[in-house]
């Protein structure tokens, strides 16, 4: 898998909640992730990938194809979120939407287009995670066609670190057509103290 980089996306939606988070949590040490997670860097960030549950198939920017199971879920939290984000390639964002995410969609691209950088802005600074965090909240995987689960994410930044905490942000997913889809808009990020009860999803053991 290739070597995370330097780019904006999902870990620029996580780290805004270095500027207007709110501190949640408590510290403790993770367990340890699975064998075969890595970080990557994907269109609009930065996400974990594995090979055994996802995502199976990565074409024009876009990816799919995650396990039916709460790592599965976690990992492709990691990936749509990133390619819904202001950093993603519009295409790439709008494509996603409209074939990988469920709830208010219109609201979404609104949303989207108010916070896209003017043509000669400068890109956003880079956040480069040093690892992502995972927690199923609730749901089941198990649950069948339809199923809804909700997954927090955590990233360890350069940033949040500066505040003693990492940036969070749950997510919810619906199974549905044999693979899972993000609801939108996606929640404001918040800080959160501490990795108790988070499974490291990839990055620094």
């Amino acid at each position: 898998m290739s070597r995370p980089r330097a780019v904006p996306g999902l870990l620029t939606i996580l780290t805004a909640a270095a500027t207007f988070g709110v501190a949640t949590g408590c510290a403790a040490a993770p367990t340890a992730p699975p064998i075969d997670t890595a970080l990557v860097a994907v269109a609009g960030g930065v996400a974990a990938s594995s090979p055994t549950h996802g995502p199976a198939v990565e074409r024009d920017g876009r990816a799919s194809g995650f396990g039916r199971d709460a790592l599965g879920a976690a990992l492709a939290a990691s990936h749509l979120a990133a390619r819904v984000s202001p950093a993603a390639d519009p295409a790439v964002a709008d494509a996603t939407l409209t074939e990988q995410c469920w709830g208010d969609v219109t609201a979404a691209r609104v949303r989207l287009a108010a916070v896209l950088p003017a043509p000669d802005a400068p890109p956003p600074a880079p956040a480069t995670p040093r690892a992502l965090y995972y927690r199923l909240l609730s749901g089941d995987p198990d649950d069948g066609d339809g199923a809804v689960v909700v997954v927090s994410l955590l990233a360890d930044t350069e940033q949040t670190r500066s505040r003693g905490a990492l940036s969070r942000m749950d997510l919810t997913l619906r199974w549905a057509d044999g693979d899972w889809r993000l609801r939108v808009p996606l929640q404001r990020a918040a800080l959160h103290v501490g990795t108790s009860g988070y499974d490291l999803l990839g990055g620094v053991r």
